[in-house]
């Protein structure tokens, strides 16, 4: 196991954990903005499925979406060079210290492995490739306040709009093309409440699980 999938709710903290998590297994970190940069740069050549081809549709679709009092989603508008030494968490700005990664498909993640896949629906696309499949889950109220924080939005009822937006596509993709729910708990290895566990407490149960695992395959 050298890929990490990261799933589950929408501003459940899929994000955060990811950045934590890749730093702290110096792994590459892989979202949504990493597999539509490379696709956009090559005219599309690299956009080999209908996955991929469905992903960049919602990244194009959600790129443009205009939400109220939005500044604009820190993960499709900012410039490359703005992105990658700044990131946010729960709490603001932090410095970045994970890999730049760009794959040209989810494939191209479980090929060149030692990498965090986040919603990225890496626990269904894994199919019989190994992989350490995390899914994350909190209270709405969380999820709202936590997509406010991240994205800058003023309003309740901007963060409630891009959170139920985006679970629809998320729900569409994962039951159109693999017949599952993103919130069916049973797709994952391992679930976390972050309305009751901290990201930080969460990334150091996943990293030690994920360390358990590869030892295991390696004896």
């Amino acid at each position: 196991m050298s890929v990490i999938t990261i799933d589950g709710q929408i501003g459940a903290g899929g994000l955060e954990l990811g950045r934590r998590l890749a730093q702290t297994m110096d792994f590459n970190f892989v979202d949504k903005i990493a597999l539509q940069r490379l696709s956009l740069l090559d005219d599309r050549r690299d956009v080999n499925t209908f996955s991929d081809r469905f992903w960049l549709f919602v990244e194009r679709a959600l790129s443009g979406m205009a939400i109220g009092n939005a500044i604009g989603d820190p993960y499709f508008h900012v410039p490359e060079d703005l992105l990658l030494p700044l990131n946010w968490d729960s709490e603001g700005p932090i410095a970045a210290h994970t890999k730049d990664f760009h794959p040209t498909s989810v494939d191209g993640v479980f090929d060149l492995g030692n990498t965090v896949l986040v919603h990225r629906a890496g626990c269904v696309e894994a199919g019989e490739r190994s992989a350490l499949k995390v899914g994350l889950f909190a209270s709405w109220g969380d999820r709202v306040a936590r997509v406010m924080n991240r994205e800058g939005l003023k309003s309740v009822s901007d963060a409630e709009y891009s959170i139920k937006k985006r679970e629809k596509l998320q729900r569409e993709y994962f039951y159109g093309i693999h017949g599952v729910q993103p919130d069916d708990r049973n797709l994952y290895d391992i679930w976390i409440d972050t309305s009751l566990e901290s990201i930080r407490v969460a990334s150091i149960k996943v990293a030690k699980l994920a360390r358990q695992d590869m030892v295991f395959q390696t004896t």
